[in-house]
């Protein structure tokens, strides 16, 4: 493949053949983590944000604080020796 040719695929590791006997360009995939790294992050953030959204929900909050004074009062019981 010619210098031309390189410069309009574009970054070409070799040229291989399909079970076809076509011919198929392979192409570099180096970016491919960066690309799925940014998408991981972009959905942890959307989760981080729903998460948050939902748990400073007043009824949400209020049955959060119920649940861990409840589980504070049972095991404090065990610990009282009742």
């Amino acid at each position: 493949m010619g210098t031309m040719e390189q410069a309009i695929v574009g970054s070409v590791d070799g040229v291989e053949q399909d079970d076809a006997g076509s011919e198929v360009v392979c192409r570099d995939q180096r970016g491919m983590v960066s690309a799925e790294w940014a998408v991981g992050i972009i959905a942890a953030i959307g989760i981080a944000g729903v998460l948050i959204a939902v748990v400073t929900n007043g009824a949400v909050q209020d049955a959060l604080l119920a649940f861990i004074l409840k589980l504070i009062n049972s095991f404090s019981g065990m610990m009282i020796g009742r």
